[in-house]
């Protein structure tokens, strides 16, 4: 633990943090406390726990032991590393070939807009790590390769028997007249290309202009698409439905996000053998700090000692174990976390934990003897279709990898992620589910897809699942407002992280963005400035502000820990 008399650094805008944003330019700006080498030796003795070590956890982890800490372990709930990163190797191992994603399966690099194409800076940040990966390993082994995610452009197909499908994410609708009308006035209001290229180049900076002014002058996460329609513009609750997605209470950003990192305009790329590869590259490093199959269930805080206790088990059967920690980073999703028993927590940041939305996805792959699909009249290779005529399959998803290969290969042959689907196909038996995604594939390819099955299969629906409870968290309106500043408070000692507590969810860029975030912010809590300014300097660096050059002597500011 560091020296009593150094006060810890609050991640706020006292200390010129904007945590809307880029927060990264105001730990940069900080100035060194010039700590002596006793306490920097003290503080880097500090006995840290994290909690799950999937994507966010094993960041943070990385960045811990690159500055120096030395007393950092992971307490993991499963038996392997990644959390919803999850390739399912159907046949063999990466390199045979026949594999499908359960979980994250694509990397944005860039998108068109008007009749450009702007590069998606934020998820370079997954590329640095794969850099880093690889050079860490220096091995091929571990070694790390990308190769393409094909994402064909907007254009409507049909397979066998007419059933249609088309590569953008929701099928083409007629709107009434009186709809219509308002797409003007909708499309005049909201932020258009211009701001969009802004999201592309540096979305921390997009994210907190949305957040003050964003929609028509108004605070941006305080609208949904619905909303906004009806109590701005005056729609009526009938064409509100019609051209937005319905009364739905999730916030306007994630559409925006969605038009850069899902347009059909959006290319891609993936990790060659399946993405669990980049979770088990770091392996060789964290292996040994790594406890296995030990569900945390209980926090407790010592007040007197300023400590707290972790208590996990490896089954509901079996007794607790438990372990005493100067801090702990919670990676674990706020679905699982509002089971456990927790100290006392600020009613804003418990409010987080419990009512935090989440979606659920359900997906099936199936292998099939070969790549049929390659060779048909209508030859597909990759991408990823919607399947509006069959309720409850949503997405469809063939193989990038090995292109006109041999072998077997596995489709993602129904991807149920729009709300209720997720959920919905979760109660259904797995036997009859995969019957019904099988039977979807024979309707749209023929027999070929009956006869080229070769009975194996995968389903995973993330609410079923104990380690995850959801697939991936959806905001609500104004919840990144509210809980934001939460997350980047320390509360008894506890840092929570995860693709959960960043403004843009869902990919692995926001696991590693909070677990960038959650190391600085316990480097910051240990009076190790000069630590946290390497690591943003070295993870956060090509969105680093000019205007954060100067340096900025903290003032040491206590944590209101109140509403």
């Amino acid at each position: 633990m560091p020296n009593a008399k150094t006060p810890p650094i609050v991640m706020d805008a006292s200390n010129g943090i904007d945590v809307y944003g880029p927060w990264f330019d105001g730990v940069a700006a900080l100035e060194s406390l010039n700590l002596t080498p006793s306490a920097v030796d003290s503080a880097k003795r500090t006995k840290v726990a994290i909690v799950g070590a999937g994507m966010a956890g094993l960041m943070t982890y990385l960045v811990l032991d690159q500055a120096g800490l030395t007393n950092v372990s992971i307490i993991e709930g499963s038996s392997r590393v990644g959390g919803r990163v999850r390739t399912q190797y159907m046949s063999g191992g990466p390199f045979d070939y026949s594999y499908q994603e359960l979980g994250a399966m694509r990397l944005p690099t860039a998108v068109v807009l008007s009749n450009a194409t702007y590069n998606i800076s934020e998820h370079r940040l997954v590329f640095d790590l794969i850099e880093e990966m690889n050079r860490l390993n220096n091995d091929e082994r571990h070694r790390i390769d990308l190769i393409p995610f094909l994402n064909t452009p907007p254009s409507e197909r049909v397979h066998g028997n007419d059933v249609r499908t088309t590569t953008t994410q929701t099928p083409p609708v007629d709107v009434p007249h009186s709809a219509s009308e308002l797409e003007d006035p909708l499309r005049s209001t909201l932020p258009g290309d211009v701001f969009l290229k802004q999201m592309a180049s540096n979305i921390f900076q997009a994210h907190s202009d949305w957040i003050k002014h964003g929609l028509a002058g108004l605070p941006g996460d305080r609208w949904s698409q619905f909303a906004f329609a009806v109590n701005h513009l005056g729609a009526s609750l009938r064409d509100a439905s019609e051209l937005t997605s319905g009364p739905d209470s999730m916030s306007y950003w994630a559409p925006l996000c969605a038009k850069i990192v899902l347009s059909p305009e959006t290319q891609y790329q993936t990790i060659d053998g399946g993405m669990s590869r980049l979770p088990q590259a770091f392996l060789p490093h964290v292996g040994p700090s790594i406890t296995f199959n030990s569900k945390v269930e209980r926090i407790a805080w010592n007040e007197s000692a300023q400590k707290l206790t972790l208590q996990w088990r490896r089954s509901h059967a079996k007794r607790f174990d438990q372990g005493e920690y100067d801090y702990a980073i919670v990676a674990a999703p706020f679905s699982v976390v509002d089971r456990w028993r927790l100290p006392d927590l600020p009613r804003t940041m418990r409010h987080a934990i419990n009512t935090l939305h989440f979606d659920s996805v359900c997906r099936v792959a199936l292998e099939y003897k070969t790549r049929f699909w390659e060779h048909l009249d209508r030859p597909i290779y990759g991408t990823c279709s919607t399947v509006p005529a069959i309720p409850g399959i949503s997405k469809m998803c063939y193989p990038s990898y090995n292109i006109n290969g041999s072998g077997p290969a596995a489709v993602l042959a129904s991807s149920s992620i729009q709300r209720p689907w997720g959920v919905d196909w979760s109660g259904v038996p797995e036997a009859e589910h995969v019957q019904y995604v099988l039977e979807a594939m024979i309707e749209i390819h023929g027999e070929v897809a009956r006869d080229q099955y070769t009975g194996k299969y995968v389903r995973k629906c993330w609410g079923l699942d104990e380690f995850a409870g959801a697939a991936y968290a959806t905001p609500t309106v104004g919840s990144v407002e509210l809980y934001l500043p939460q997350y980047f408070r320390t509360h008894k000692h506890m840092i929570f992280v995860g693709e959960h507590t960043s403004f843009t969810n869902a990919w692995i860029v926001s696991a590693l963005e909070s677990g960038i975030r959650g190391a600085v912010q316990l480097l910051l809590e240990l009076g190790l400035v000069d630590e946290a300014k390497d690591a943003v300097n070295k993870w956060m660096a090509r969105w680093i502000s000019a205007a954060a050059a100067g340096p900025v002597h903290p003032p040491h500011v206590p944590v209101d820990d109140g509403q």
